[in-house]
């Protein structure tokens, strides 16, 4: 297999890349989920890489925007701890906005404590197992919401245009892939 592509949940298909005869893998959310299930298909299928497609919120990015991560952090919930984080670097496969993806297992509303362009819950873990796997990882995401009260809803109004954009952003691409 050449490109595994990986999405945090089947809704953010919206079965248009099945239709399309793509076969997604869907990591499911957070970082221990993500972790798991890519380690389990880089030994099972041995890609050459890994392209990871989804949803993202931010405050810098208005929703629609579509952005490539190229460094991913994984966030804190609050500045108690100061555990530092190691920052993990990728190389650009677009021409998109090269963005800092921050990853955590919370939803981030307000200022982030943890610095960063995007807010998701699976990336960093995801481009750490390829990192620690020597597998290469590249990650584009659809910006839907801006990370406030209204995010649910606006991710939700999203999801169609973020799934459309993100098919037709794979087949620029032409990576050889799992097809169905």
């Amino acid at each position: 297999m050449q490109t595994l592509v990986v999405m945090a949940l089947k809704v953010e298909s919206q079965g248009l890349f099945e239709n399309a005869g793509y076969h997604v893998y869907y990591c499911g959310l957070g970082m221990v989920k993500a972790t798991h299930n890519m380690t389990k298909w880089l030994q099972q299928y041995k890609p050459a890489r890994v392209l990871n497609l989804g949803t993202a919120g931010s405050h810098k990015f208005k929703p629609g925007t579509l952005v490539e991560c190229t460094s991913f952090i994984q966030r804190q919930p609050n500045d108690f701890l100061k555990i530092p984080t190691q920052t993990l670097k990728t190389d650009p496969i677009t021409s998109l906005p090269q963005v800092v993806c921050g990853t955590g297992d919370f939803i981030e509303t307000g200022i982030p404590i943890t610095p960063c362009d995007i807010f998701d819950m699976e990336s960093y873990a995801l481009a750490f197992t390829c990192q620690k796997m020597n597998t290469p990882f590249q990650s584009i995401k659809y910006v839907t919401d801006s990370s406030d009260a209204n995010l649910v809803s606006d991710w939700q109004n999203n999801l169609g245009k973020a799934a459309e954009t993100l098919l037709q952003q794979l087949r620029e691409l032409n990576l050889e892939s799992h097809r169905t």
